[in-house]
């Protein structure tokens, strides 16, 4: 969340659906930025789930690197934290498992898919929450010793229940990994099938399915063949839709976490 990324969310009346067109515009502008640098489901049912955590949520919020950041902490612990900013930009996905128990959480598995560093480091995080309150900690980077703290508020909107037709449509806006990324178009479908293309004609396919508890979506696409750049790599995470402004924001990683997708677009 320091020079290697960080999610950024600014703090206005509507601050999820606000950072969705910020992280768009930033999401352009890192892959113009890397070009300069060079080198389906069946059903609309929810997926079961485990547990759940105590810190689950929607959360927007800011660094102590004055990022802004947006995130999701799943039932299951699981988190997806997207940062921005516009000066220096940076753009960027963390994603990880956190435990949470009595007021406090710990996450030591923590991966930064940087797209403005163009890599992937390890993040180790720990703070305090309030139940469908406030997400605050310290990202602490062991290979450097950096660190960065930041606070985050708890958005309601993550109550909402999540449907695949309202999910359903074509969503255009920017596909990024780590090492760059390209203008992508994507389609997702009332039974859950996604179908998408980026400007070099890579394709993928996949599926979403809504989640049991919290306003989001279980995904899994499937790179296509040359020249994706991640040819025939298959990617898991969640997506997340803005009614508001009818926004899509999606994440994911391989299963071993070698690699990773951000996909923010609109309809």
């Amino acid at each position: 969340m320091l020079c290697q990324g960080a999610i950024p969310i600014e703090q206005q009346r509507q601050p999820f659906e606000k950072s969705m067109n910020k992280t768009l515009l930033i999401a352009s502008m890192a892959l113009a930025l890397a070009a300069c640098g060079g080198g389906g489901g069946d059903d609309d049912g929810p997926a079961p789930q485990p547990a759940t955590s105590a810190a689950e949520g929607l959360y927007t919020g800011k660094t102590s690197a004055n990022q802004d950041i947006a995130g999701l902490v799943l039932d299951d612990g699981t988190y997806y934290v997207i940062y921005t900013s516009l000066a220096p930009i940076s753009l960027g996905v963390i994603q990880g498992k956190l435990n949470a128990t009595n007021g406090t959480f710990s996450s030591n598995d923590g991966k930064d898919f940087s797209v403005t560093s163009r890599g992937i480091f390890d993040v180790a995080i720990n703070g305090t929450y309030a139940t469908k309150g406030n997400l605050n900690g310290t990202v602490r980077y062991p290979a450097t010793g950096q660190t960065a703290t930041f606070t985050s508020t708890y958005d309601k909107n993550y109550e909402l229940a999540p449907s695949l037709t309202t999910l359903a449509g074509t969503y255009s806006g920017t596909s990024v990994i780590p090492e760059g990324g390209e203008s992508a178009t994507i389609t997702v479908s009332t039974s859950g099938a996604i179908s998408g293309a980026g400007a070099s004609g890579c394709r993928i396919d996949g599926t979403a399915k809504p989640r049991a508890r919290g306003n989001a979506y279980d995904i899994t696409v499937t790179f296509g063949p040359s020249p994706c750049a991640r040819a025939g790599q298959k990617m898991s995470g969640v997506a997340y839709y803005s009614a508001e402004d009818r926004s899509l924001i999606a994440a994911g990683t391989t299963a071993d976490r070698s690699a990773g997708v951000l996909f923010v677009g609109t309809r």
